[in-house]
């Protein structure tokens, strides 16, 4: 037994028209066909009086359904791109920070290339570190175009460690006289680091 949807009296579960109030399937929930109005059941696939498919469904509904699916659809289809890219190596940027780190771990290997590569930073930065040696004043003899350091050598090739080595420099002595200098900067240019600093008194 159940109750009438109309009346709210009980009827057979398996009734196809209440005997109180003869309404139609009084068992079945029933809804407004959204195309002709007229009365169907909720579940009807099509509407038995005007033929439209999922007739309870109302237009918002459809609507609501319909961005679900294409929510759905790009999420697969991002997804699916994501996958791709991950496949294939990670796109162009990814490739050329590769080729970077191969031609810089080549360079480090030859000496020339290493130390070119650090000489501009090593003769802007880090003269300092020789001028701190002076004992009185100093004096650099190098041009406006000319490198302070004019020589490097590997400190430590498998460290990449680098000794860099000028001979623009004047120091002055307790007697005021000037003399030449040989200045040595030990640098890790991985870390911008200076190591250590050296000074001699002979020129080059």
């Amino acid at each position: 037994m159940t109750k009438c949807k109309e009346c709210g009296k009980k009827v057979l579960t398996s009734a196809k028209a209440c005997p109180h109030c003869d309404v139609k399937n009084p068992g079945v929930s029933a809804t407004k066909c959204k195309e002709c109005g007229k009365e169907v059941s909720t579940s009807a696939e099509t509407c038995p009086h005007c033929g439209v498919e999922d007739p309870g469904l109302s237009a918002k509904e459809e609507l609501v359904i319909r961005i679900i699916l294409i929510a759905i659809l790009l999420g697969l289809l991002g997804l699916l791109a994501w996958g791709f890219v991950k496949c294939t190596g990670g796109g162009d940027d990814e490739k050329s920070e590769a080729s970077k780190q191969a031609a810089e771990a080549v360079c480090r290997q030859d000496l020339q290339c290493w130390g070119d590569k650090h000489n501009l930073s090593a003769g802007m930065y880090y003269d300092i570190y020789v001028e701190k040696l002076a004992k009185y004043s100093h004096e650099w003899t190098d041009g406006m175009l000319e490198p302070k350091f004019s020589q490097f050598q590997w400190k430590d090739k498998s460290k990449g460690y680098i000794t860099y080595i000028g001979d623009k420099i004047k120091f002055q002595n307790g007697f005021g006289s000037w003399e030449n200098y040989i200045y040595e900067c030990d640098l890790n240019p991985k870390t911008k680091r200076v190591l250590d600093v050296r000074v001699r008194a002979v020129r080059l």
